[in-house]
């Protein structure tokens, strides 16, 4: 069950990243970013009036839930606003993969924070997916579109955060629903990044003009974080972080046909070549 969640956690992010980077192009990062938490609440409150009629939610609060949940609204809020930053200066297929090295700064975190560790075979998988980022990050002479490294920093950034906010995702589902536990982060890391929104010129402008594709965002946004916490439920965070790393064949197949971005068969040699590896952590 857990590996099927994860699987379809994988669709889900390659949907949003392909708004994303549609969006990135007519709103700051900053709007981008507390869009994606703000549009995804009303959806949160349908869900947990549906739940709570059901009597299926307790609305756990203790202090150890709420502790978890403010560490991992404020590493999120970190690595949404990298994320939608990295795709306003790259292309969306190199981003992503960029960001799909989670699984990497997971072999420093996830010990660390969560307990859970990685074999040996895990390590080459690593390595493996490394040298595939390398061929989607690497421009070769003449290249019509060239990645710029503070895409390239912005996208890393992301991934390191999103590592964080993985193994706090992994620890806080042990104490309380999936659905509660992300719309509390949700809700928190909307509010931490408010007063930068607000203090962003034309933010209110920006959020009209981009409604539909923020709503469609939000909704997609509240099935893939209470997909990933249930999965989380059942697998090790390493290993749901890295299942969703599938997302990146869907996000070259995106960029060439919404983007025309270059170099396909070799990113998607480089995709098949980080599948690999991804494979090779899971068994591990």
């Amino acid at each position: 069950m857990g590996y099927l969640i994860a699987l379809l956690c994988a669709s889900l992010l390659a949907c949003k990243d392909l708004l994303s980077k549609r969006v990135s192009a007519h709103v700051s990062s900053t709007t981008s970013a507390f869009a994606s938490f703000l549009f995804a609440l009303p959806f949160y409150l349908l869900l947990l009036a549906l739940l709570a009629l059901l009597g299926r939610e307790d609305f756990t609060l203790s202090s150890t839930f709420l502790l978890l949940v403010l560490c991992r609204s404020l590493t999120d809020t970190f690595a949404e606003w990298f994320k939608m930053s990295s795709f306003a200066h790259g292309e969306l297929s190199v981003m992503v993969s960029l960001q799909s090295l989670s699984p990497l700064f997971l072999l420093l975190t996830s010990p660390m924070i969560t307990g859970d560790k990685i074999s040996t075979r895990g390590m080459l998988g690593v390595g493996l997916i490394v040298v595939a980022t390398v061929l989607f990050v690497a421009n070769p002479r003449g290249s019509a579109k060239k990645t710029e490294l503070k895409g390239v920093i912005f996208a890393l950034a992301a991934a390191f955060f999103f590592s964080l906010n993985t193994c706090f995702d992994r620890l806080a589902v042990q104490h309380a629903s999936a659905a509660w536990s992300a719309f509390a982060m949700t809700l928190l890391a909307a509010l931490f990044l408010a007063p930068l929104f607000w203090r962003a010129r034309g933010g209110l402008g920006e959020l009209r003009s981009q409604v539909r594709l923020f709503t469609a965002r939000g909704a997609i946004e509240v099935v893939f974080m209470v997909s990933k916490l249930w999965a989380l439920q059942y697998l090790q965070a390493q290993y749901v972080a890295a299942l969703q790393r599938v997302s990146v064949l869907v996000a070259v197949i995106n960029g060439q046909v919404f983007f025309d971005e270059d170099r396909f068969v070799v990113r998607m040699c480089a995709a098949l070549l980080m599948l690999l590896g991804i494979v090779l952590i899971l068994f591990g």
